[in-house]
């Protein structure tokens, strides 16, 4: 507990630097700038300002990527209220009550509710994320390469959770992105391998390029090639309504306090995303209301449930990102990523090595959320000049400032033939079914993956029993082994109940 609240305490010192401030503000504007563009969100945001950072002490390149999450996940809803079009898969039970009361013209209600269930749930999660992050690093003295190695086994294998219904095509573009790691040196003799004569490949592929590549530029080339007909709902009236009293939110604390805790929770299981968390949240606060008939019809509620849960899972995500070095979600790949990139190492030791780290990132949780809290309204205000924006514009700039900013990291062309080439090969993954995500955290974790178990083996006399018996290592490789049993459990599941639908649908007589 003292040092959860030692964490605390210097995370608010933080707060009064001002280039930390002054950071916080702008990831704040830019977030939300991401955030209001249905398919612009968190992982395109931070992965467009990745190379920005590394001009950037390290404290203030994390509190701003952790704000970005914080900024896009509160503005994700505008465009979910005003329009009907949730611009994130979380956002759409907001869609549902939220527009309904805003076709009821009680738009001020609607996005208040949003504005303080998206705030508060961030500022309730804060506690729980250091509660949950801080006890990991009481394993440092017990942990050594076999207990790492297995660390990195659960992180490959919570890839099933980012797969969507096949979990062997997520395995296969895990195992993709561990295969392109081993492009490099040998971790225990130095020598390269895989470079084929090319001589920058000898040193392996840099991360940050190849990780954009497959998350962000996969995801503009996709979203470029989509059909919107994006003047068709644009809205004719630019009026805003008038801020609700604080006596008609009244009826949200208790589904905020709750969504909270739900969306922390299931927020710090890897691979858990914020939608699951806003659908339980959403879901419980209905079992629980008093006006349950009014959920799906216009409730606040739900939309106040479902934003809570959704913006709480961003402090939850960066508990398996900071404490175990397994990212929670595809935006937490690029955050790992570019943490990796900054000399710190994300992991059981991370209190002992880099206390700093997670100081920033409390930091960027709690500033964040507080400007929000000042600012939402009249932010939310100005944003909807931002739905106007036509992403016929906003894609091709944000591709083209993207492949500036790796060419600037190194001055480096092969960079920038990276970071495109594995675009495209995200972008036929996604066409194909194959989670770029996945891919991405292999490339990540590959790495680690392959010398901690070289340098465990050495350590155990080259037994694999021995390596393999330890208690931590047995008991985190069965739990990898019991994760990846039930993901297979339910990709067969699926499969089996889509056949019989589609059985049942041909042998159906035509109508």
């Amino acid at each position: 507990m003292d040092l959860a609240l030692n964490s605390l305490g210097h995370a608010v010192e933080l707060l009064t630097h001002p280039a930390v401030l002054f950071a916080i503000a702008v990831a704040v504007v830019w977030g939300a700038c991401c955030g209001v563009l249905p398919g612009v969100g968190s992982g395109l945001g931070i992965g467009v300002v990745v190379p920005l950072t590394f001009s950037m002490d390290a404290v203030t390149a994390v509190a701003f990527l952790v704000t970005i999450s914080v900024a896009v996940s509160f503005s994700n809803s505008l465009p979910a209220v005003l329009l009907g079009v949730p611009a994130s898969p979380a956002a759409f039970l907001t869609a549902i009550d939220g527009y309904a009361l805003h076709k009821q013209g009680k738009s001020g209600l609607a996005l208040g509710s949003t504005l303080f269930g998206a705030v508060l749930g961030q500022l309730v999660s804060i506690p729980f994320f250091v509660l949950l992050v801080v006890p990991l690093s009481t394993l440092t003295y017990t942990f050594l390469s076999p207990e790492l190695f297995a660390l990195y086994c659960l992180g490959l294998v919570a890839v099933v959770s980012l797969t969507g219904k096949n979990v062997i095509k997520g395995l296969m573009a895990a195992a993709l992105g561990v295969a392109i790691s081993l492009v490099g040196p040998d971790p225990v003799n130095a020598v390269a391998r895989f470079s084929f004569d090319v001589p920058e490949l000898r040193g392996g592929f840099q991360t940050i390029p190849a990780v954009l590549g497959l998350v962000t530029i996969s995801e503009i080339i996709r979203s470029m090639r989509q059909n919107y007909n994006w003047e068709d709902i644009l809205p004719t009236s630019k009026s805003m309504a008038r801020f609700p009293g604080f006596r008609a939110l009244k009826p949200i604390y208790r589904p905020v306090a709750t969504g909270a805790l739900i969306g922390t929770l299931i927020g710090a299981i890897p691979g858990m995303s914020g939608t699951a968390s806003a659908v339980m949240s959403y879901q419980q606060a209905k079992l629980t209301s008093k006006t349950p008939e009014k959920f799906g019809k216009g409730s606040i509620e739900g939309v106040a449930a479902n934003e809570s849960a959704a913006n709480a899972s961003q402090a939850g995500e960066m508990v398996p990102t900071l404490g175990l070095g397994i990212p929670g979600s595809d935006s937490m790949v690029l955050v790992l990523g570019a943490l990796m990139l900054q000399g710190f190492v994300p992991g059981p030791m991370l209190m002992q090595e880099s206390p700093e780290l997670l100081h920033a990132t409390v930091a960027g949780l709690l500033g964040g959320s507080l400007l929000l809290l000042a600012f939402g309204w009249p932010l939310a205000r100005l944003l909807l000049r931002v739905i106007h924006l036509d992403r016929r514009v906003i894609l091709p700039l944000v591709f083209v400032v993207t492949h500036v900013g790796i060419y600037s990291l190194r001055q480096s062309l092969f960079d920038v033939i990276v970071l495109l080439g594995f675009g495209i090969i995200g972008y036929f993954m996604i066409r194909y079914g194959y989670s770029t995500a996945a891919a991405a955290i292999g490339l990540l974790l590959g790495a680690g993956f392959e010398s901690n178990l070289r340098q465990g083996m050495l350590l155990a006399d080259s037994s694999f029993w021995q390596f393999v018996s330890r208690p931590w290592t047995a008991s985190i490789l069965l739990a990898a082994l019991a994760l990846l049993a039930y993901g297979i459990y339910g990709t067969v599941k699926t499969t089996r109940r889509e056949r019989a639908q589609l059985a049942a649908a041909q042998n159906q007589p035509p109508v």
